[in-house]
């Protein structure tokens, strides 16, 4: 198809750009393809940022153009800066990143990641920001987050560190440009009890005036609901993992719905500027992993006669999921949710 003339305008106008910041020096070379010309295919997002140059100076908020970054050469551009990585980070396969990646509206800047992990600071790796301060609750989870990321980081602008968020002192006074909490309320329970309502403050007072939340979550379990096999084995595999953690004088997660999130952001001045929900798609490694996880926390039941009754359900739950395979693969059981908010 041969663009319009406006298309046109706009393509070459961002490859004049472009072009320019190689000469000066702003950016590693990269190559531009232009629609109609000899070259094929640019992205068509990136031609909605011209109007914010044709007025002012241009760079690299041209070249983050609504949450897509150009990299190359090991180079990730974005808010400002330009990010020195030893390898590209690959393209997340998750749903809820990926919404949350092409929904942020604004400039990511400098980021946290308030409850970080391989997972998340693998995908953070890939979004157009200027820097990352990713937060663990110990040394441990460190070394073996940064032994799964480190290539992709820039360990100049990118840090990895230690603290509790029960700790007023722990980064006090700092703010940030976007505050990522990824899965990290359902969690709280297991590791701070009662701090729910506490740790939505404090990750209201790590967001910049102006600056972003995205927030991730999952909706509590519905234990009326049977529709569908997965469905109840899923619930029977959470029940059992729970009722071990009780037993064996723990705190299971306890996760929160959306509803509550939003009531408590916007009570502290947030303004919710866009949601989303995705299933959890059930799949043999997903499953797999519920199961094993049951079985770490009937391990640590003490009474010797309890643990070796929640074994014996934990071996017929197997039986069960491997049986019904065909009934529950493939299916869709619970509500992720995404919650991108806005400080006004």
């Amino acid at each position: 198809m041969v663009p319009s003339l406006a298309a046109s305008a706009k393509m070459h106008l961002a490859a004049a750009i472009l072009e320019v910041l190689l000469v000066s020096g702003t950016l590693s070379a990269v190559e531009v393809k232009v629609p109609g010309s000899s070259s094929a295919g640019f992205p068509a997002e990136t031609l909605e940022a011209d109007d914010q140059c044709l007025s002012g100076s241009c760079g690299s908020a041209f070249i983050q153009t609504h949450g897509l970054a150009l990299r190359s050469d090991g180079a990730n551009s974005g808010s400002g800066s330009r990010r020195k990585i030893a390898k590209v980070p690959p393209p997340t396969s998750d749903d809820m990143y990926a919404w949350l990646q092409k929904s942020h509206p604004g400039q990511w800047g400098d980021v946290i990641d308030a409850g970080t992990g391989p997972r998340s600071l693998l995908w953070l790796a890939s979004c157009p920001l200027s820097s990352i301060t990713a937060v663990t609750a110990n040394e441990s989870s460190k070394a073996s987050t940064l032994v799964e990321t480190k290539q992709y980081l820039d360990l100049s602008r990118d840090k990895v560190v230690v603290g509790q968020w029960q700790d007023s002192e722990f980064l006090r006074g700092r703010q940030f440009d976007t505050v990522v909490a990824d899965w990290l309320l359902g969690a709280v329970e297991f590791f701070a009890p009662h701090y729910q309502v506490s740790l939505i403050r404090r990750l209201h007072k790590l967001v910049k005036p102006g600056g972003w939340l995205l927030f991730d979550g999952r909706e509590p379990d519905d234990l009326k609901a049977r529709n569908g096999t997965g469905v109840q084995m899923m619930l029977e595999i959470d029940t059992l993992r729970d009722a071990a953690s009780i037993l064996s004088q723990r705190r299971p997660y306890r996760e929160i719905p959306q509803w509550w999130v939003e009531e408590q952001l916007t009570t502290l001045g947030f303004k919710i500027h866009k949601t989303h929900q995705n299933p959890i798609w059930l799949t043999t490694e997903y499953v797999q992993s519920q199961l094993e996880w049951a079985g770490d926390e009937i391990k640590l039941v003490k009474d010797d006669t309890l643990r070796s009754g929640l074994e014996k359900r934990l071996e017929a739950m197997k039986s069960h999921a491997t049986s019904t395979m065909s009934e529950w693969k493939g299916k869709g059981y619970g509500k992720i949710y995404g919650i991108i908010a806005n400080l006004a």
